[in-house]
């Protein structure tokens, strides 16, 4: 029915989606997805995690179709598929290390909610990409609405949700959803590049840049100046910022990777 993979490459943690009909997401692959998550974010080896689709041709199609028919007869409806589901994209969403979604192929309904919880999402040009959820009579329930429209506002995720819009890959970058579009041919090549440069930035702040972004969408606007200025002035004694300036003034590239994290990659 499906599994998730784990491998690290460096720094960079490359978790791959191999599941039937489109890497569509189970109950164990969830679960799985859930601990992989979680022992990225008490790893001191892992500065970036990286999502893929193991299958190469597509990312994810969403939620196991045939699962949550068999939930259905057996009179248990979505809700163990959903909630493991749910309780793992968040542990995605919550990491303090980058997240990097490489998507192509299809990338629709929990699929792309999926991609939607990491910081970056790297798509193929071609990449069908859609919430088909209202052609079902039903609507995204693991954090779509609320994380769609974070990045492309409520008016053009309106047009997603609500009339089941298929972009591409080009249409999707265009739109602000993905960050960037390539050709087929690039894309892991593109996603490792971007992963090699997030691993070597200062993960300390890497995490407080994450931090302070969540902390934007939770308390008022000057509550969350107030806790960012806060928070750089502490970080302004960490090994990163002796690095940084020691680099500037001898015209040399920083090494932050060397350092000992400042604060563990842990979840919020």
């Amino acid at each position: 029915m499906g599994q998730i993979d784990d491998v690290l490459h460096g720094q960079v943690l490359i978790v791959r989606l191999a599941g039937s009909g489109a890497n569509a997401i189970t109950r164990s692959m969830a679960v799985s997805l859930e601990e992989i998550a979680g022992r990225a974010g008490r790893s001191e080896s892992v500065r970036v995690l990286l999502i893929t689709g193991a299958c190469g041709e597509n990312f994810c199609a969403g939620s196991n179709i045939r699962e949550l028919a068999e939930l259905h007869s057996e009179g248990k409806g979505p809700g163990p598929l959903l909630e493991a589901e749910a309780s793992a994209f968040q542990a995605i969403a919550d990491l303090n290390i980058p997240t990097i979604a490489a998507i192509q192929g299809v990338a629709m309904g929990g699929g792309l909610e999926l991609a939607l919880c990491c910081d970056f999402i790297v798509a193929a040009e071609d990449t069908r990409i859609s919430f088909p959820e209202i052609f079902l009579g039903v609507f995204p329930a693991l954090g779509g609405t609320v994380r769609l429209q974070q990045r492309i506002g409520e008016g053009r995720a309106r047009e997603l949700l609500m009339l089941g819009r298929e972009l591409d890959g080009k249409q999707a970058c265009a739109w602000g959803l993905v960050t960037r579009a390539v050709p087929p041919a690039d894309l892991n090549r593109e996603a490792r590049a971007l992963a090699d440069r997030l691993a070597a930035a200062p993960s300390a702040a890497i995490a407080q840049i994450k931090q302070s972004l969540r902390l934007a969408r939770e308390v008022s606007e000057q509550a969350a100046i107030d806790a960012a200025l806060a928070a750089a002035i502490q970080h302004s004694d960490s090994p990163e910022v002796a690095e940084g300036l020691r680099a500037f003034a001898a015209k040399e590239k920083p090494d932050f990777v060397s350092l000992s994290p400042m604060i563990p990659n842990q979840t919020k």
